[in-house]
């Protein structure tokens, strides 16, 4: 390993915990040579939280995993069982969960008797209180502590401003133990979101190869050499126009960008434009292939997308309010386009998250400047 290094990198951590979450991010991302126990196919464990409106904190292993397609989260690899129940020992007793499946709910489970179950079992807690507290810890085991501690201390603030004393006082209770957990002098028993060892570009695109291969049957070596973002901009339908921005490695390629001028449709149709412009792209293979397809918009942009492209690479959009990435998972295109999505809500500070919106962001900037011209043109002509 000495002789092979080319470089070393390092973080300094505040805890044990802390390194633990991180180390095992670090080797899902990158798959180093040497961690080649964290990498066996018997060996790894991962957790797994489900989708649903009261979601389930599992464990998994790897072999598992490959063989079947789990919806939700996927963190991990851990060393061992045992790290990970460790983990999740002191994950829950701060952000409490429920395993009982939801349409067991007939009585309260062990957990909620311990405290460590916020009464999902029983409807003593709304589907999205319990989704607030599950993205928490989501957030917490990818290693956004300071995140997961803004967002507890300003709901404590909101609690105490509203004189509800006793949510105030459980959300202050997370605020403590997290911040006991955190600390150097906690011991793990005798190893989250990832550390930016790196500014570049490369390890961006590492991450987001990781991301679609967990929802997508794609390799994790999937290339993303090549990115299109695309957006639409008209006035009420009037004299419309489509962007197509193209990043390489990770960075705006100006000198390839394309616009359509739409020209089968002048009134609002924001996905019927979409479908012209894409299908026109795919006349013109001499532009380069692209690895992967951004689309702005929600559901309704990405459907209409994919009823026109027939390439073989993957197409996602990213909706807003909050910003989204929205995947999909399953497209059947017989007799009609059914399609299963997945939506990935990533921490506002996610290198992967600020990729797909400067690409949304220049795909918009860029259709709308051509409109505009349009508009200009018109007035004067």
């Amino acid at each position: 390993m000495v002789a092979t290094a080319t470089h070393i990198k390092h973080q300094v951590l505040e805890s044990e915990l802390e390194a633990l979450l991180i180390e095992a991010e670090l080797i899902r991302l990158h798959q180093p040579k040497y961690n080649s126990l964290l990498k066996d196919d018997k060996t790894p464990l991962y957790i797994h939280i489900t989708d649903g409106d009261f979601p389930r904190v599992l464990t998994i292993r790897k072999k598992d995993l490959d063989h079947q397609q789990h919806h939700g989260t996927i963190l991990g690899p851990y060393p061992s069982s045992g790290k990970v129940k460790e983990v999740l020992r002191i994950m829950r007793k701060i952000f409490p969960w429920c395993n009982q499946p939801p349409h067991q709910k007939k009585q309260a489970c062990f957990y909620y008797h311990l405290d460590q179950c916020p009464g999902a079992c029983i409807d003593k807690i709304s589907h999205r209180d319990y989704q607030a507290q599950i993205l928490n810890l989501i957030y917490f085991l990818r290693g956004q502590k300071k995140t997961v501690l803004k967002n507890l201390k300003q709901q404590l603030k909101s609690f105490s401003k509203e004189e509800k004393f006793e949510q105030a006082a459980v959300v202050r209770d997370q605020v403590q133990l997290i911040e006991e957990v955190t600390q150097k002098k906690y011991p793990l028993k005798p190893t989250l979101i990832l550390p930016s060892l790196t500014d570049d570009h490369h390890e961006t695109l590492l991450h987001l190869q990781k991301i679609l291969a967990t929802y997508l049957k794609i390799p994790k070596n999937y290339p993303l050499t090549r990115i299109e973002g695309y957006d639409v901009s008209n006035t009420s339908g009037k004299l419309a126009s489509v962007s197509m921005v193209t990043f390489v490695d990770g960075q705006p390629a100006k000198d390839q960008y394309r616009l359509f001028n739409i020209k089968t449709l002048d009134t609002p149709n924001d996905y019927g434009m979409l479908n012209e412009a894409i299908s026109r792209r795919q006349n013109h293979p001499e532009w380069g292939t692209p690895n992967l397809l951004v689309i702005d918009g929600g559901k309704g942009q990405l459907r209409s997308t994919l009823k026109a492209w027939r390439w073989s690479a993957p197409v996602i959009s990213i909706a807003k309010n909050p910003d989204r990435i929205v995947i999909p998972i399953e497209i059947i295109r017989e007799p009609r386009l059914s399609i299963k999505y997945q939506i990935v809500l990533l921490p506002q500070d996610h290198p992967v998250l600020h990729l797909i919106q400067r690409i949304r962001d220049e795909s918009h900037r860029f259709s709308k400047n051509q409109h505009l011209k349009r508009r200009a043109k018109n007035m004067l002509s």
